[in-house]
């Protein structure tokens, strides 16, 4: 993970500021005269004493009483004016955090996804983007607050008597220093509390998507003792952060009292001597009382500010991380309907870590060809789809379809000519119909690829039916608008796979992948399902990535990988002849099917 500095980390928090200057702006303002209207409201009680002692009328009194009235309503105002716009800000901040996230997420490589929690990240765009809120507009309306109540309350007490406003700053030098300290200590402590609350929303993500797996192994009391387990850690490390946050607001709250207290014991004092009036101490006093809210509402600030901080932090850390594969600064345009799909991989080798997946690895794929990537488990067959996607690229050699190097185009218009369908079939929390036309819906605005077209009432149940699908969708209860569920979880495995196949054919793409897509469907139902699907290979360039022998007879040829090389290829024929490792998978695929059958 990437650390982030604190320059860096000061120059973005200045770069949402800038961005929202104006509602800021107009927020101080209006905390400036909330707090400019409540402090004359002492000087208006110190005056009416003053007139009571003197024998004014009922008239003064009453007059000094509106004034008092009118001034809180004016201080009421301004205060929620004040709030409306700073707080309104800091929801602009979040809004364009959070969507700045998101989409720098859907920049960053599936590697280091793999390095990531769900729930982690998931924390990051959700529990610190509202942090970094709080820290905009919490933080910023009580520091501006507290620094504007201190210089106009100062400057009055200083004209009212100076050498008691020194007694009453006395504390302060002795207990900032505390403060202080425990600053740098809430800090730390909850940069741990948000790291643990990462884990719980990881432990919750991670259980609730394998549910299946957890009750048909009986394991929910093990699950639950290691949540319980991991939310004692939470607790724990909350209650030192309460603990760090009490010390902090007693610390505040003894400075605020101190200042009463020096009142009470030396302004009393210098009244019975003649020094002071009975008014001058009452609007004094005003003054010490209107700034005990803002000096104890200083420490909650801090802990808000710390936990901000923390947060932005843990958000930069996304945000600072690169993504190694982004578009080519000149990228090649190609049109699309220009795209015939030859493939040619020249000498690529790719690894994961320090683990060779793919070794030198070099082939050519006509245009239009029917290509079979057979291997054993972990022979890099997934890879060669991944690399080809330019979900990551090759350490070595180069990737080019109809010629060009794949990294010398834009990555949507490369990826828009492939329809992949994965081995592990994902589908959206949608209905049937939203998931297969997924990718198609993005791309009918997009001139590129106007040649899509509906030509028929709609072009969904046709892809369906030559994805075998079509007699299904009659069984549910809505047809095609029926809802998947989160994951497609209301489907087979096989009913899944077809639903992803219909979603790569929408598109009508160029080049087709199927990485091992027919894996949860019976042989039967396979050979039906490649029936359907033999007219579109033959319209373009199709790889097809199996376990299973029984369809590669249909290919034009076959490629076999081994521990990421390519050892043999040929027509299915020739490669049992040879009797080489097709061979002895072949033998292991009949062997297989005879036991499981």
């Amino acid at each position: 993970m990437i650390d982030v500095t604190r320059a860096a980390r000061n120059q973005r928090i200045r770069l949402y500021f800038k961005r929202y200057a104006l509602h800021f702006v107009i927020g101080g303002i209006f905390l400036v005269l909330t707090n400019y209207l409540a402090l004359e409201i002492p000087g208006r009680v110190g005056l009416a004493i003053e007139g009571m002692q003197n024998g004014v009328d009922l008239a003064g009194i009453k007059d000094h009483a509106i004034w008092i009235i009118g001034l809180a309503i004016g201080a009421g105002i301004a205060r929620i004016l004040s709030r409306v716009y700073i707080f309104n800000a800091g929801r602009l901040v979040e809004y364009d955090l959070r969507n700045e996230l998101f989409e720098h997420l859907a920049k960053l490589n599936l590697s280091w996804f793999s390095s990531m929690s769900t729930g982690d990240i998931t924390s990051r765009v959700s529990n610190d983007v509202n942090f970094v809120r709080l820290l905009y507009a919490i933080a910023y309306l009580h520091v501006i607050n507290t620094v504007v109540a201190y210089a106009l309350a100062l400057n009055k007490m200083v004209a009212l008597d100076w050498k008691l406003t020194l007694f009453c700053l006395i504390p302060y030098p002795i207990i900032f220093i505390g403060v202080r300290f425990i600053i740098h200590k809430l800090f730390k402590q909850t940069k741990i509390v948000q790291t643990e609350l990462s884990k719980i929303s990881s432990r919750v993500q991670e259980n609730l998507t394998g549910i299946q797996v957890i009750k048909t192994y009986t394991l929910e009391g093990r699950e639950i003792s290691r949540f319980k387990a991991l939310n004692e850690n939470f607790v724990e490390e909350n209650i030192k952060l309460v603990t760090i946050r009490g010390g902090l607001q007693a610390t505040m709250t003894l400075l605020s009292g101190a200042g009463t207290l020096v009142i009470l014991l030396v302004g009393a004092n210098w009244v019975v001597a003649g020094n002071l009036s009975v008014g001058q101490f009452v609007e004094f006093n005003g003054y010490v009382v209107a700034l005990a809210f803002p000096t104890m509402g200083l420490g909650w600030v801090l802990s808000v500010w710390n936990r901000g901080i923390a947060a932005f932090d843990r958000i930069l850390e996304v945000l600072f991380t690169k993504p190694t594969i982004e578009d080519p600064a000149e990228p090649v345009a190609i049109p699309r309907p220009a795209v015939s799909g030859q493939i040619s991989f020249e000498g690529v080798s790719f690894a994961y870590d320090q683990s060779d997946a793919i070794s030198d690895f070099s082939v050519e794929i006509p245009a239009g060809s029917k290509v079979a990537i057979v291997g054993r488990t972990g022979s890099g067959k997934s890879t060669l789809v991944g690399l080809l996607a330019r979900l990551f690229d090759p350490q070595h050699g180069r990737i080019l379809v109809d010629g060009v190097d794949i990294r010398d185009l834009e990555l949507r218009r490369h990826r828009a000519r492939l329809g992949v369908v994965p081995q592990d079939p994902f589908l959206f929390s949608m209905t049937i119909r939203n998931n297969v036309r997924f990718g198609y819906d993005a791309q009918l605005d997009d001139p590129e690829f106007s040649r899509l077209s509906e030509d028929s009432a709609d072009p969904t149940l046709k892809v369906l039916a030559k994805a075998g699908l079509d007699q299904d969708i009659s069984s549910f209860p809505q047809g095609i608008e029926t809802q998947v569920g989160e994951r497609g979880i209301t489907l087979s495995g096989g009913q899944k796979q077809r639903v992803t196949i219909a979603r790569a054919l929408l598109v009508e793409p160029s080049i087709l992948i199927l990485d091992d897509a027919l894996s949860s469907v019976d042989n039967q139902t396979e050979q039906e399902i490649l029936d359907h699907l033999d007219e579109v290979m033959d319209a373009r360039t199709t790889i097809f990535i199996t376990h299973r022998f029984s369809a590669l007879s249909r290919m034009d040829r076959i490629l076999v990988v081994d521990e990421g090389r390519l050892v043999e290829q040929g027509t299915h024929e020739e490669l049992l002849a040879f009797g080489g490792v097709y061979a002895e998978l072949n033998e292991h695929q009949k062997l297989k099917e005879e036991l499981e059958g």
